[in-house]
């Protein structure tokens, strides 16, 4: 019995979600397609922008550094955290 109002329970919060989530990006959607209606007066404003450099790999390092990077930077601080952890006596690894 517990297992199926939890159930409900998920079912029902996912489909609030969905309905708000549906409905923002309707009313965003129409708003974008005005937009470019009257863009052809009007100046490029906003993610229109940008949109072209989000996804554009880095042009001073090839991309896999900039991974590695990232990558090693979070490796290195878990295992200093951890360390300084231990020492303390905080956790027993």
């Amino acid at each position: 019995l517990s297992i199926i109002n939890a159930i409900m329970v998920v079912l029902f919060l996912t489909g609030s979600t969905a309905t708000i989530m549906i409905r923002t990006l309707r009313n965003d959607i129409a708003l974008y397609n005005e937009l470019d209606d009257l863009e052809d007066s009007q100046e490029e404003t906003g993610w229109k922008l940008v949109h072209g450099d989000v996804f554009r790999p880095p042009s001073t390092s090839p991309l896999l550094l900039s991974v590695a990077t990232g990558t090693g930077a979070q490796i290195g601080t878990s295992l200093i955290l951890t360390l300084i952890c231990a020492i303390l006596k905080i956790i027993n690894p």
